[in-house]
């Protein structure tokens, strides 16, 4: 093989291994709710990638499932410092709803705080993960009491 040929391969494997290791976009238009004195904004979904590392350990959902990103960014926009729990965010699937695996930062693999505490006018971006169950599509993701459809997927 010449180095012609070598180069190509390379970045014929970069691709492929790139595209696999995004997942495939659901949603990519921000969508803006308000509720209870918060302001949501649900940026990106995508279903997959299929795992996760933080330092060094990589996590994959169970048997049956995959991974669900949402990409979110919230607001507290009230002048007092208010606690939000993101274990009032879910996927629903027919009468189960199923809740962030991991919330994570919104660019850093890293595990966050699922209660943060935001000061007033403070805004923080996230990715929920969910461990969603394979050929199911959930119709939307809540954070109560703010909802956001999603298409089918």
């Amino acid at each position: 093989m010449d180095n012609t040929q070598s180069t190509l391969a390379l970045v014929l494997a970069a691709l492929v291994l790139g595209a696999a290791s995004c997942g495939r976009t659901i949603m990519d238009v921000p969508v803006h709710r308000q509720g209870d004195g918060w302001e949501l904004t649900v940026s990106k979904i995508t279903d997959g990638p299929n795992s996760f590392s933080m330092g060094n350990v990589n996590y994959h959902p169970g048997d049956g499932e995959r991974f669900v990103h949402a990409h979110i960014t919230l607001r507290n926009p009230a002048a007092a410092p208010r606690k939000f729990s993101f274990d009032r965010c879910d996927l629903d699937a027919g009468g189960q709803v199923f809740l962030p695996a991991m919330v994570s930062f919104g660019v850093l693999n890293s595990d966050s705080n699922r209660e943060p505490e935001l000061a007033g006018g403070e805004t923080i971006e996230r990715r929920l993960i969910f461990a969603y169950p394979e050929h199911k599509s959930p119709t939307r993701l809540s954070c109560a009491p703010m909802t956001v459809p999603l298409p089918q997927f």
